[in-house]
């Protein structure tokens, strides 16, 4: 599974990931598979948040508590951390020796949440249950147009 660092900047994708990891009623080894997914992610996630934290200290000023911060009035350094900042995001990683667990029909997830979690479920099931509405859909139109 490839991702780009982008994800770890995306508070929704990471509360929606927190949200399957908390689901109870995968099966084991849907379970076991995922949390390595997760244990996973979540390494990826601590080198993003070393680089990110190196980039601020780089480009920012450490405040009386010890807080780094870049001035907005800065605008040279504001705009040399956007543009490194950016690349970072752009890094891709891949997750590898981890097979996507099928989607749990169970796990209540917005279509908001559904959307993010499109590249880590293996979500066939649901197409293919999409895939069936769509043929029960067209032949009542057909039976509807022949009574006519």
């Amino acid at each position: 599974m490839k991702f780009k660092n982008a994800v770890f900047a995306n508070q929704n994708f990471m509360e929606t990931i927190t949200k399957c990891n908390d689901y109870e009623d995968f099966s084991p080894k849907d379970s076991y598979r995922f949390n390595r997914f997760v244990k996973k992610l979540t390494s990826f996630g601590e080198d993003f948040e070393e680089v990110r934290t190196k980039l601020i200290k780089k480009y920012g000023e450490e405040d009386e508590q010890g807080n780094f911060s870049i001035s907005a009035d800065d605008t040279e350094k504001v705009k040399d951390f956007q543009i490194k900042f950016n690349e970072l995001l752009n890094i891709e990683f891949e997750i590898e020796g981890i097979n996507k667990v099928k989607f749990p029909m169970e796990l209540k997830l917005s279509p908001k949440e559904m959307g993010l979690m499109e590249e880590v479920f293996d979500m066939s099931e649901l197409e293919e249950d999409s895939e069936k509405e769509e043929d029960k859909s067209s032949d009542t139109d057909v039976s509807t147009e022949s009574s006519e």
